[in-house]
C-alpha cells in the first residue's frame, strides 16, 4: 500500500493518538507487516513516535496533556500546572502534573514529562471537563497542592502566588472534606 493510502486511512479513523492495535483495526494486515509500515512511517517523518506505541500524525496539532490524560486514566490536571493555568503563579512549570487515585507516574511524550501524582480515591472531585480532558478547579487545585505538601512530597512558597481569585470559602469547604481544616496557603 502507498504512503499516501496509509495516511489516507489513518486520518479516516480520526483518533488523538494511536497504538498499534489502532492501526490493526485500521489496515486489518498481520501484525509484522503494519509494525514495518509504522516504522517506515516514522522514518519517513510522516508519523511521530511519542512513546512506546503511541504515535501521531506529524501534521497534526496535538495537545500533549490530553494525550498524557488519555494515556493514564482516571487523572486531572492539578498542581503546579493548575496553579499555572489559573494564573496564580506566572511561569509555566517544566514539567506537567495530573492527579490520579493510581500510582504515581512519570510519562514521557516525546521531550515532554508529565508527573501523575496519587491522591485518595475519596478525594476525585473538585475537577471538570475542559478541551476533551478534565481540570481541577482553582481551590482543588490548591487543596491538592496543600494534600501533597502535608504527606512531605510538595514544597512551596507561596509569596509570590496571585490568590484574588480565590473562593476562600469553597477552599475551607475542600480542606474540611480532605481532613485538613485549618492549613493554609
Amino acid at each position: 500500500m502507498k504512503i499516501e493510502n496509509f495516511i489516507k486511512k489513518i486520518r479516516e479513523y480520526s483518533k488523538t493518538y494511536y497504538r498499534l492495535a489502532d492501526f490493526e483495526a485500521i489496515f486489518e494486515q498481520e501484525r509484522m507487516t503494519i509494525q514495518k509500515s509504522i516504522e517506515r512511517l516514522v522514518r519517513s517523518g510522516l508519523l511521530l513516535r511519542l512513546a512506546k506505541n503511541v504515535y501521531v500524525l506529524a501534521d497534526s496539532q496535538v495537545d500533549l496533556k490530553l494525550v498524557a490524560s488519555l494515556l493514564y486514566q482516571p487523572s486531572y490536571l492539578s498542581f503546579e500546572s493548575g496553579l499555572y493555568e489559573y494564573g496564580v503563579i506566572n511561569q509555566p512549570p517544566l514539567e506537567s502534573t495530573l492527579a490520579t487515585t493510581r500510582r504515581s507516574k512519570k510519562l514521557v511524550l516525546g521531550e515532554q514529562v508529565f508527573w501523575f501524582s496519587q491522591i485518595k480515591p475519596e478525594f476525585w472531585w473538585g475537577f471538570e471537563k475542559k478541551g476533551g480532558m478534565f481540570v481541577a478547579n482553582l481551590e482543588k487545585v490548591l487543596a491538592d497542592m496543600l494534600y501533597l505538601k502535608s504527606r512531605g512530597q510538595r514544597r512551596f512558597e507561596t509569596d509570590e502566588w496571585y490568590l484574588k481569585k480565590v473562593n476562600k470559602k469553597v477552599l475551607n469547604g475542600y480542606l474540611k472534606k480532605m481532613g485538613m481544616e485549618g492549613k493554609n496557603i
